[in-house]
């Protein structure tokens, strides 16, 4: 058993010694976010153990250091350097810090920490930040990549679970304005094994995963891989070793001022993917957008359509 890197003094005298930047409760930067700010520049054995420590964030105190470098395959040393590199003396830092900063988990154990959410104006900073701080990380290539996967798709699977399941309900009901056949997963009431036996080639799995993720999310993109379609997974920083079974990976930032994640960036990305599929498809989109219109005001359910919403159905039927 590799030894750990922490030191064994106790954590009073840990948190004595520590820098008033990285004291808990200072208003540091968690470790996701360290980890996340460089993780572009960490050598390939870093990056493994990053993502065993994003994954395992939400419990990360309860392991020792030699657990996490034999989890991530690497030595000692180079586990040691990479706490280092994140602001911390050692890993016993971190892990205290982690367990004190309560920034990843359940919405309790904010509660816990004496969390609260502040005044409204802090609630929408809070998400501004998060949509600022996105588009830092979001690659304008990955999103061009992933609107083309759903263009080009014979069918979409749309799966969420937790606070997820709300985005993929969102995301399904903006695709099929257009594409006929999007199927949401799990669908209610029934086993998840007879949906996923229908993945084939030309489908493609658009997974939403914010924190906290089932293991069940992992090995429906596992199957998808096995069948052979592209999964677009939309997650948070800390979704890691889960984003190995993705073709696509697209990360937001989901911070929330209170004791709840915010949604806003990722309910914004699935908006900008679906509006973007517009363009993609050309006149397909114009088409179906037509149908439904006409069978709008055939059910009479939204009430009747406006005059200039009339003149621009009549130009998409011409279009088609």
């Amino acid at each position: 058993m590799q030894q750990d890197l922490g030191s064994s003094r106790n954590e009073a005298d840990v948190t004595q010694e520590m820098s008033p930047e990285a004291q808990p409760g200072s208003g540091d930067d968690p470790i996701d976010m360290r980890i996340m700010a460089i993780f572009p520049e960490l050598t390939p054995s870093e990056k493994r153990l990053a993502e065993v420590v994003l994954e395992a964030q939400s419990t990360l105190s309860s392991y020792t250091a030699a657990e996490l470098a034999e989890s991530a395959g690497i030595s000692s040393a180079t586990a040691a350097r990479f706490f280092k590199r994140l602001g911390y003396r050692n890993y016993n830092e971190a892990r205290l810090h982690s367990r004190r900063n309560g920034s990843w988990g359940s919405p309790l154990s904010e509660l816990s920490d004496g969390t609260t959410p502040g005044q409204l104006a802090d609630h929408f900073a809070q998400d501004m930040q998060n949509l600022t701080r996105s588009t830092e990380i979001l690659s304008e290539e990955a999103v061009a990549d992933a609107v083309e996967h759903l263009a080009s798709a014979r069918r979409i699977w749309v799966l969420g679970y937790r606070n997820s399941r709300a985005l993929a309900i969102y995301a399904r009901a903006l695709l099929l304005n257009l594409k006929s056949d999007v199927q949401l997963l799990p669908y209610e009431g029934a086993s998840l094994a007879e949906d996923v036996a229908g993945f084939a080639p030309g489908d493609v799995l658009l997974a939403i995963g914010l924190r906290r993720r089932p293991r069940a999310l992992g090995e429906v993109m596992t199957v998808a891989r096995e069948a052979g379609i592209p999964t677009i997974l939309i997650g948070d920083p800390t979704v890691a070793q889960t984003a190995r079974h993705a073709t696509i990976t697209l990360r937001c930032h989901n911070r929330g001022q209170g004791i709840f994640d915010s949604t806003v960036v990722a309910m914004s990305l699935i908006n900008f993917l679906c509006s973007s599929l517009v363009d993609s498809l050309g006149p397909e989109a114009r088409a179906r957008l037509a149908r439904i219109e006409d069978l709008h005001a055939r059910f009479d359910d939204l009430g009747p359509p406006p005059e200039s919403l009339e003149a621009l159905t009549k130009a998409a039927k011409q279009d088609k």
